[in-house]
């Protein structure tokens, strides 16, 4: 029915042409008061060819808007509209989840470096108590410049953390008679 009516209104938007060409030869010829004619009529059945080609076009908007509401709001677009919320949900919550789990295990590996760091420093420094004891016992037996700069190399490698260095300084220490 649509397309017939569609039709309907190109054949009368055809037939204002038509009187538009009448009314065009009738002025060729000298008919003034019959070209006025045509075109009044033309422009007319123009008018309503293009009223009757509105209406279709709104009618038609309509109708597509009625479907695309209709399948929207149907109880299966809605039940898979809930399925798909439910799944990104869930997808949601795992990205999260691993997320925080990432988090957790960079604050547990922070955590382990800071106490690994700081048992590191406390060994260095009870190593370095134990050599600056051990160069007091022998301090008499040592030359005041040699116990000088075993005391500078003790301090540098101290503040250096560097056990390595510390015990090499320490095997460098004479054994107390």
């Amino acid at each position: 029915m649509f397309g017939r009516l569609f039709f309907g209104g190109l054949l009368i938007a055809s037939l204002a042409m038509l009187l538009f060409v009448v009314g065009f030869v009738c002025l060729q010829f000298g008919l003034g008061l019959l070209m006025g004619l045509f075109y009044l009529l033309a422009s007319k059945v123009m008018l309503l060819a293009l009223i009757l080609l509105a209406l279709l076009g709104a009618i038609a908007l309509f109708k597509a808007v009625y479907r695309e509401f209709s399948a929207y709001f149907n109880r299966e677009s809605a039940a898979l509209r809930q399925l798909l919320s439910l799944q990104m949900r869930r997808e949601d919550v795992e990205r999260r989840e691993a997320a925080e789990w990432r988090q957790l295990d960079y604050w547990h590996r922070l955590r382990r470096q800071h106490v690994l760091t700081a048992d590191n420093r406390k060994q260095a420094r009870e190593l370095s108590d134990a050599i600056n004891r051990e160069l007091q016992t022998v301090r008499a037996q040592l030359p005041t410049a040699r116990y000088k700069d075993l005391r500078k190399a003790l301090r540098r490698c101290r503040k250096q953390a560097d056990a390595a260095a510390m015990l090499a300084l320490r095997q460098q220490i004479p054994c107390p008679r």
